[in-house]
């Protein structure tokens, strides 16, 4: 019987099976979505790359969308599931799945991801002007070339006219994001490195700075870096992986919501960079990290009392 049958295995050994885990079935979750493509979309990637061009005229949005959904799905939200199966007889207990919190932890956990927006946007601004020594200048060129390509397929996938479209791009971008990602990094990955260090500060540390680089956004590093922390800490504190997952779909639903209001008129186009949009950027960012270090604080005591 496989259940559980790898749980003595040492944590970089369990590191090393989680990759294959992850890589397998990204590979046949993509040769599946490959063929429904076809099959939905009438689009062979195979012969006809130019459909998923972002800089092409005839990119398919859908399709992109589609593959979008299958390549998270793939590598997030089936492979965690496989890992907990092969490392534990409790699957949920293992992911940190089983376990409710209480409504004020979760009405922390909001505050807290909406009090950390400013605070973040500050430590983006800084992070966009950071600049790697003159040896590395090619390699400062792809960087920037690499974000400069993910910031045109995000506002290519942030066009709503509808609100079908705003519910579509909630589910691609919010949903599924913020239970795979987390499931993968805060339910799997942190484990093992915390139990590989002995030590579940390393073990956060180390997997924010995973999760971040995932993203492929070099010059957003530092504040994807700073939310896997606080997801980390979220999970370290409340014990519930639905924590986390909920801080992580609001602050991924905002950004959503936020642009198809944006494209509607109903808001003003600055407030997507809220507290960072000129020099009141550190004021806002130093009043947000004051809120959030007492939110936190807050956070940190309800364990206590819950524990009580």
């Amino acid at each position: 019987m496989l259940k559980g049958s790898l749980s003595h295995y040492s944590p970089l050994s369990q590191l090393m099976m989680s990759l294959l885990v992850v890589v397998g079935s990204f590979m046949l979750c993509m040769f599946a979505g490959s063929v429904l493509a076809y099959l939905i979309f009438d689009v062979n990637i195979f012969t006809d790359a130019t459909s998923l061009d972002i800089n092409g005229a005839s990119v398919n949005i859908s399709v992109l969308k589609f593959y979008q959904s299958i390549y998270s799905t793939g590598m997030f939200i089936i492979p965690p599931f496989i890992i907990a199966w092969l490392l534990n007889n409790k699957v949920l207990t293992y992911l940190f799945l089983d376990r409710k919190s209480s409504s004020s932890q979760y009405l922390l956990a909001t505050l807290t991801i909406i009090a950390a927006l400013p605070a973040i946007n500050l430590l983006a601004d800084i992070n966009s002007h950071l600049q790697l020594p003159e040896f590395l200048s090619g390699v400062e060129e792809w960087m920037r070339h690499s974000e400069d390509q993910a910031e045109i397929i995000t506002k290519k996938f942030l066009v709503m006219e509808t609100p079908f479209d705003l519910l579509v791009n909630l589910i691609l971008i919010a949903v599924i994001p913020a239970l795979g990602e987390e499931l993968l990094f805060r339910g799997v990955i942190q484990r093992i490195f915390s139990n590989m260090t002995k030590n579940v500060h390393w073990g956060i540390i180390i997997t924010a700075f995973l999760f971040a680089a995932l993203h492929m956004q070099f010059f957003g590093l530092i504040p994807r870096m700073a939310m896997g922390i606080l997801f980390g800490y979220l999970l370290v504190w409340t014990k519930s992986l639905w924590v986390p997952i909920l801080a992580h779909l609001i602050n991924n639903g905002m950004a959503v919501c936020v642009s198809y209001f944006i494209n509607k008129g109903k808001l003003p186009e600055d407030i997507e960079k809220f507290g960072g949009n000129d020099a009141s950027i550190w004021i806002s960012g130093f009043i947000s990290m004051i809120i959030l270090t007492l939110l936190l604080f807050s956070l940190y005591r309800s364990r206590e009392r819950q524990s009580e």
